[in-house]
């Protein structure tokens, strides 16, 4: 099987970050490496990260790499730089692993269809063309231009759908990476580079994918109890700046590529992956409320 190397960049997170190993450790299994990058952390983190290195399962598939405020972007890319597998997924410090058939139906996903080159395991996005200037961080997440799917219901439980670009969590082919290098510095310190990278992988003549497995329960992410937060106004010039950037590299492929139709492949789930996909379905028809007669 296809081996996996997991990149999560971590700062000044020590609570969370041991429990991500710690799930990674209970329900990832034996064919992979995870890479931490320490990035200049002042709180228990590096100690952390020796004490879980000296178990025999840290010495089989823990290394961590220290960074000296790196941020996202250049600490992913250097874990990339690091990794070892022929799949590299880049996760963050607050997602928890939560099923022992993720990995295996990963692998046996990517082994299936070699012209699938990175895959979305939250949500992905397609860019519509508009013929409106971005002024404002809205600008880029205006529904008539980003449009955020899973694939149309209800065959999105049992197929990854093809998209232009992803978000993280992603898993992408090391050979992609080789073809088209790593996340841009251009997009530093983080957002919109993977949007990028999509793109750079696609015009290579891989397909880029998505698939539910958060929906699934697959895995758990701390930050999706808080993605209606705004983000500091400082921030927010600087994921401006790079989307302005994205759209001015990318704008022309998307005008022309945008009426295409997008295929879909089917899942690659092991017998409890298609068990937790049923329960899963089971217990979303049952939240839905039928109308009564009156």
């Amino acid at each position: 099987m296809t081996s996996l190397s997991v990149v999560i960049p971590t700062f000044n997170n020590e609570k969370v970050l041991r429990e991500c190993l710690d799930a990674w450790r209970h329900f990832g299994g034996n064919e992979l490496e995870i890479i931490v990058i320490e990035d200049g952390c002042k709180d228990g983190t590096p100690a952390l990260l020796a004490d879980i290195g000296s178990t025999p399962w840290g010495q089989r598939h823990l290394r961590w790499i220290h960074e000296d405020d790196g941020h996202e972007l250049r600490s992913t890319n250097a874990g990339i730089a690091a990794a070892g597998g022929e799949l590299v997924m880049a996760w963050q410090d607050d997602m928890f692993l939560r099923a022992p058939w993720l990995v295996p139906e990963l692998r046996a996903t990517f082994d299936a269809y070699p012209d699938l080159g990175m895959l979305s395991l939250s949500r992905g996005l397609n860019c519509v063309p508009l013929d409106e200037p971005i002024d404002r961080w809205e600008d880029l997440i205006d529904g008539r231009r980003l449009q955020s799917t899973i694939g149309p219901a209800p065959r999105n439980w049992f197929r990854l759908q093809e998209v232009d670009i992803v978000i993280r969590p992603w898993i992408v082919r090391r050979a992609c990476l080789d073809r088209v290098g790593p996340l841009d510095e251009a997009f530093r310190p983080t957002e919109w580079d993977e949007a990028d990278l999509a793109c750079r992988i696609r015009e290579a003549g891989w397909r880029v994918a998505t698939c539910g497995y958060e929906r699934l329960r697959a895995y758990a992410h701390l930050g999706s109890t808080t993605i209606g937060a705004r983000p500091p106004q400082s921030y927010l010039e600087k994921v401006l700046r790079n989307g302005r950037l994205f759209h001015q590299r990318w704008g022309g492929v998307i005008a022309q590529e945008h009426p295409r139709p997008r295929r879909s492949w089917r899942r690659r789930p092991t017998l409890s992956g298609w068990a937790a996909t049923a329960r899963r379905m089971t217990h979303a028809a049952a939240r839905v409320v039928w109308p009564t007669r009156g």
